[in-house]
């Protein structure tokens, strides 16, 4: 018999297999809903847990089989694709069966229809591999990394459950042999060493809730480390009241096995449990799930982070063509405006009708110029900027931005060093911090906006950010709105990150503004609280050697 072979025939993985598959007055429903978990988690049709003998192969878990098989729940080897896993004790990966050389001529290709098919073998702690929890598609699948890690994981639960099932039948004919009368209160040594390897916690409760057993994943996640002898609910009693105590004694009571995952506010953790009933009372499995919850919630919310960003790209992308379009007819309008003014002199009754034409012509250039920037259509030209002056020719567009209930108070030093930075991206610094302050105000305020140069001769540790030392200019922005919980400031400059209702800010405003400071070598930092208001103060290193004017931190 061919070494490979000689596997499937194996006297002890035979004995284990017999022992984990022994039928109980408990189902084995759980494989079914476990094959459903992770048919959803992969979106595959058919997932089976699937168990290899010498004679076929048999499926106390399955989601997704019709006909017979469905109701025998077994195939012969000749069908088998998990038996190659059983051999090689390695994951199988198949994209299409039909074009693969190890099962092309599998007959379950043309009479149950397998096409797509990726296997993770069921291995015990002792290495003796007992068949593969399956996933099956009727069209070719490539299998991706996270597919096999989703099985591995779910398959990890059911080697824990075949593994306590064979311990249990050992003990029982262990028992049996030596007296017929003796009920199966524990689990053998050799069980003891096989739990102590598992990475959940397995704990097994006699009828009067004490602990008889405990492995030592089970001390590592409860903190317990001596726990045998104990009554449960004395030496846990944070778990009185709690949807554990409920399945628990659900589980004991109605003699089926159940499982759940659950939140323990003084842990703050959350945990996902199985209990199953057993001979001797309770086999309770148990794993801290928070980091993986964590993790899916993170998941989650960069997809919507990506479909947020997909819609923003999309909206800028039509704001830039419409804006580049509306430039060309502004140039029309403003060159055939300065014509007919320069055919006039400043007397004529026309010649201010057709000034305020080009000025109105000027703005609605800098609105497209904005809109350019949002679509990232606008060249970026850093140069030499006093962004006193700049921030000054937004003044009167400002104040259109700002209700008549907030004053805006604007100040600057004399002789301010230069920054080298694109004036555009100056602008966008500082409509972003003066439109968040007027949101912070909606009951009105006032926004002071302050220019001021910086000489350091030291670094300076300010709101946890230190400033090098060096020649800076500081932009100022402050308000005195409903300030920024503590809690929340870690978070303000991550993208999409807003505190505003839905359809009233994008989470976009203060990371641009983050961006932009960043790019340019400059620091922000930020000073809030709770109803007294919110200062942003940012950095930007002088490109200059101007005078600094004097300045005083508060």
């Amino acid at each position: 018999m061919p070494e490979f072979l000689s596997v499937l025939h194996d006297p002890a993985r035979l004995r284990l297999l017999r022992d984990a598959s022994r039928r109980r007055h408990f189902p084995e429903s759980a494989y079914d809903s476990l094959t459903r978990v992770a048919a959803q988690a992969l979106d595959a049709p058919i997932v089976l847990v699937s168990l290899v003998d010498d004679q076929g192969q048999f499926f106390p878990g399955v989601t997704g089989l019709l006909g017979e098989i469905a109701v025998c729940r077994a195939t012969p080897l000749s069908h088998s694709f998990c038996k190659h896993v059983v051999m090689t004790g390695a994951v199988l990966s198949i994209e299409d069966s039909r074009a693969h050389p190890l099962v092309c001529e599998n007959p379950a290709i043309d009479e149950l229809g397998v096409v797509g098919s990726l296997g993770v073998p069921l291995t015990t702690s002792d290495g003796q591999t007992l068949g593969s929890l399956c996933a099956i598609t009727r069209s070719p699948r490539v299998w991706t990394l996270q597919d096999e890690a989703t099985l591995r994981d779910l398959a990890q639960m059911v080697i824990s459950d075949l593994e306590l099932r064979a311990e249990l039948s050992h003990r029982e004919d262990a028992a049996e042999a030596s007296d017929p009368s003796v009920m199966v209160e524990g689990l053998p040594t050799r069980g003891v060493d096989i739990l102590d390897h598992m990475l959940e916690g397995a704990v097994a409760l006699d009828r009067q809730w004490c602990i008889t057993l405990a492995n030592r994943a089970a001390a590592r996640i409860t903190r317990v480390s001596q726990s045998v002898g104990q009554n449960l609910w004395t030496l846990m009693p944070m778990l009185v009241g709690t949807p554990i105590e409920r399945l628990l004694r659900e589980a004991a009571a109605s003699r089926q096995p159940l499982e759940a995952e659950t939140f323990l506010p003084e842990q703050a953790r959350w945990f996902e449990i199985r209990a199953v009933p057993a001979r001797h009372g309770l086999a309770v499995y148990f794993a801290d799930t928070t980091e993986r919850r964590r993790a899916m919630e993170s998941l989650a919310l960069r997809e919507d982070q990506l479909r947020q960003a997909q819609k923003m790209e999309a909206i800028g992308t039509l704001a830039g063509g419409v804006a580049h379009d509306f430039n060309n007819l502004l140039t029309v309008m403003r060159a055939n405006c300065e014509l007919l003014m320069d055919a006039l002199t400043a007397e004529s009754p026309t010649y201010d009708e057709l000034s305020d034409i080009r000025d109105a012509v000027a703005r609605a250039a800098l609105l497209t110029q904005q809109l350019l920037a949002f679509g990232r259509k606008q060249l970026i030209q850093p140069r030499h900027v006093d962004i006193a002056t700049t921030i000054g020719s937004l003044t009167p567009m400002l104040c259109r931005l700002i209700p008549a209930t907030i004053d805006l108070d604007t100040s600057s030093a004399h002789s301010l060093p230069t920054v080298f930075i694109d004036p555009g991206q100056v602008e966008q610094v500082a409509i972003n911090l003066i439109v968040n302050a007027r949101d912070a105000m909606p009951t009105g305020g006032t926004i002071g906006v302050e220019c001021a140069a910086l000489m350091l001769a030291e670094p300076l540790e300010t709101e946890g950010v230190t400033v090098p030392e060096g020649r800076w200019v500081q932009l100022t922005v402050r308000d005195t709105g409903v300030g920024i919980p503590p809690e929340l400031l870690p978070r303000i400059f991550d993208p999409f990150f807003t505190t505003k209702d839905v359809g009233q800010g994008t989470g976009l405003g203060l990371s641009t503004v983050h961006g932009i400071v960043h790019k340019a070598g400059g620091l922000i930092t930020v000073d809030s609280r709770v109803g007294s208001g919110t200062r942003v103060r940012v950095f930007f290193p002088s490109s200059s050697e101007e005078p600094v004017a004097a300045l005083t931190l508060v």
